[in-house]
């Protein structure tokens, strides 16, 4: 069964596009245009993945996803927009997002940080399912920054405690 993402984007043409790539690669997808229709949308749907915006009227997506991880705490949520700055990218990771992209991405990277994202929920799943405590579970939240050439990745957990790397990917 397709995992079922819920797209949250103001911007027609992002969404329209992101939203192609994912139904493509083979997710089930609904799309929103602000964070109200969405957070609609998530009381109605049993999601797997959330991607949103930052920068919406109305419910900011960074607001959208202080209110999914009150309901859903281990619901992955990837957050994107075009304006990448750390300040940004740390207040999301506060939050709780496990990508912070910044726009312009490639379909690539919006589909690697989703397939790693649902892979993280499915072994969070897996080890709820045999009862090994959420603090044995390692997490590691990533920020993409495309232009950059780089990464951010916050890791915490047995093998890392609060540490942050700085790593640089190949594109």
């Amino acid at each position: 069964m397709a995992a079922k993402i819920l797209l949250v984007d103001d911007d027609t043409s992002v969404r329209e596009v992101a939203l192609f790539n994912l139904l493509r690669a083979g997710y089930e997808t609904v799309s929103a245009e602000s964070g109200s229709e969405a957070l609609s949308l998530f009381f109605r749907g049993d999601f797997d993945l959330v991607i949103t915006d930052v920068r919406m009227p109305g419910l900011s997506g960074i607001e959208l996803l202080r209110r999914i991880r009150k309901m859903a705490p281990d619901l992955p949520v990837i957050v994107i927009t075009a304006f990448g700055d750390m300040e940004t990218a740390m207040e999301a990771m506060r939050e709780g997002a496990c990508y912070f992209i910044v726009k312009p991405f490639g379909r690539d990277h919006l589909l690697l940080a989703v397939e790693k994202a649902l892979d993280k929920r499915c072994l969070a799943d897996e080890a709820e399912a045999l009862k090994v405590p959420v603090s044995e579970v390692e997490r590691g939240i990533v920020c993409i920054f495309p232009a950059q050439g780089g990464s951010l990745r916050m890791e915490s957990g047995p093998s890392a405690t609060n540490a942050v790397q700085l790593q640089a990917e190949e594109e």
